[in-house]
């Protein structure tokens, strides 16, 4: 008896035990990845909704191996493999050099393209797989112009009101006080949950591009026009209370009160527009044996294939390290290193950092790390290829500070050219990476 007819003898439904499989052994090999998402997603308010993404996909498939359309591949699909070697190069490729969001592209890619190499090849096994991007935290790129579009937005809503309102830059003044449209209030979080149910709803509900396509639409615009009425309406409670209403510190789910009806609303809107019921054709008799075995040679070739991926297999070897940490006066704003050594000559002081590559977020490069040390400003700055240089203030003290990116042999003060050059040598596997920074006080005007 193979082991299909095993399955299928105690009705197991094993195309649906496949994918548990597949997307297990994706984590388990790729566990510094899964502490990243930790950190950047499920432990941010902004994506608080991820927790629930991994059942959604799960419940999908599930769904797709009753109604038969999850199937077991009977011989090897060339181009299957073919994307499938390509995503987990440059999972590999991207994890060595700490792209952050290279690794977490490429491991989306290697979740759809594990499916699609051991499925027969349909557009419904692809979506499951695929709708696990609203878990990855690289939807902070587009904070930056959401918010502008957002003090557009309120700045030309706020015209229809009496109230006198002057907005420079992100802040919006009125009478009673100042309002900061700052990176929260951008939208990116009802953004995200309205791509996230519309495409769902869309998936389950409607075939016509047509229709997906102003239902996408309606969503998306709703979802950004839900914050614009928010930030508006706190605007005017603030001018109303002369800024004493508890909303004032407390806003974040006074937006959700506004987005639910929306929600339902839109709910409402797709129904009337469904032309189509993916769980409507699920037979009475809701098992479905698999008639096709799976075949050895694609397991095999697959495990040699995500094995050689694997980010888990250097973080398990890596050395623990402790950094050693030294209070100085002037210093810059650096995360995640794994050692500080400290020397001083003469009245030039240089802080030398060493990171433990094996943590993805233990890099120079980290987004969070600023060369320019608290409280002071940059007067004057020289990014050069060699070294970056610039002159820097804190009241009546000036000082000057140089900096660059080590990796290997390699030496450079451009931050692009160093992640550049952390890809061109990520086939060769984890890299020697230092950051040395200096600051020489000056005794006159830096010249």
């Amino acid at each position: 008896m193979n082991i299909n007819s095993f399955f299928n003898k105690f009705k197991i439904n094993t195309p649906f035990l496949g994918i548990l499989i597949l997307f297990t052994a994706i984590c388990a090999l790729n566990i510094p990845i899964l502490i990243t998402l930790w950190r950047h997603g499920f432990d941010d308010g902004t994506y608080s909704h991820a927790f629930i993404i991994p059942f959604i996909s799960l419940y999908l498939y599930y769904e797709l191996s009753q109604n038969g359309k999850l199937r077991f591949r009977d011989r090897l699909s060339t181009p299957s493999a073919v994307f499938l070697v390509l995503s987990c190069l440059t999972l590999f490729m991207t994890s060595n050099a700490q792209i952050s969001i290279g690794y977490w592209g490429a491991l989306l890619a290697v979740f759809i393209t594990s499916v699609t190499m051991f499925y027969r090849f349909n557009w419904y096994i692809v979506f499951p797989a695929a709708f696990l991007i609203f878990i990855f935290p690289f939807w902070g790129s587009l904070t930056y112009y959401l918010q502008n579009i957002s003090v557009a937005s309120v700045s030309f809503m706020m015209d229809f009101t009496n109230i006198p309102t002057y907005v420079e830059a992100e802040f919006v003044q009125i009478p009673a006080g100042t309002f900061e449209i700052a990176d929260g209030c951008s939208g990116l979080r009802y953004l995200i949950v309205s791509l996230a149910i519309s495409s769902l709803f869309i998936f389950l509900n409607i075939k016509s591009p047509k229709r997906a396509l102003l239902f996408f639409s309606v969503a998306v615009f709703g979802g950004l026009l839900t914050n614009w009425l928010r930030i508006m309406i706190l605007i005017i409670i603030g001018d109303y209370t002369d800024m004493t209403h508890s909303l004032m510190n407390d806003h974040n789910s006074f937006g959700w009160y506004i987005y639910l009806p929306f929600m339902l609303s839109l709910f409402y809107f797709g129904n009337k527009i469904s032309d189509y019921n993916l769980l409507g054709s699920i037979p009475q008799d809701s098992y479905t044996p698999n008639k096709k075995n799976l075949n050895l040679n694609i397991a095999i070739l697959y495990l040699i294939t995500i094995s050689f991926s694997s980010t888990t297999i250097f973080w398990m070897i890596s050395e623990e390290y402790s950094p050693s940490l030294t209070e100085q006066n002037i210093a810059p704003k650096i995360y995640n290193f794994s050692n500080l050594v400290v020397t001083k000559r003469s009245n030039i002081t240089t802080l030398h950092y060493s990171f433990n590559s094996t943590d993805l977020d233990s890099k120079p490069t980290y987004y969070e790390n600023s060369l320019t040390p608290k409280n002071w400003q940059v007067i004057s700055f020289v990014d050069g290829p060699e070294q970056y240089q610039s002159v820097i203030t804190n009241g009546q003290q000036k000082a000057v500070i140089k900096a660059y990116y080590k990796l290997d042999n390699y030496t450079t003060g451009n931050r692009k050219k160093f992640k550049t050059q952390r890809i061109k040598e990520s086939f060769w596997g984890k890299q020697d990476i230092e950051l040395i920074w200096s600051v020489e006080m000056c005794k006159s005007n830096c010249e």
